[in-house]
């Protein structure tokens, strides 16, 4: 089961989306970085260069350098009402 979605690029702006996310699936989300594609070329620049050693590193580089945002799931109920009422429409046109 997944306990955490990581969210990276412009939609970890919009804090709504994020908070749907983790109401919508019951997880923790983590978003952020926004510029993931900046990061990542830099990562692998780093690596290129043998100034980091592997991809963990640049990882837990990024981790640790980058603002991010941490959402908790709230009201599951609504979604789970929704998920179960598109699912009986699915069904019934089967």
């Amino acid at each position: 089961k997944v306990e955490v979605y990581h969210i990276v690029g412009g939609g970890t702006n919009n804090k709504l989306f994020c908070q749907w996310i983790s109401d919508a699936f019951g997880v923790q989300v983590i978003a952020g970085p926004v510029e993931t594609t900046s990061v990542g070329n830099l990562l692998m620049q780093l690596k290129a260069s043998g100034d980091i050693t592997d991809i963990a590193q640049g990882r837990k580089i990024s981790y640790d350098s980058s603002k991010l945002s941490f959402y908790e799931p709230k009201d599951c109920s609504v979604w789970d009402d929704a998920y179960g009422r598109c699912l009986d429409t699915v069904f019934k046109s089967i």
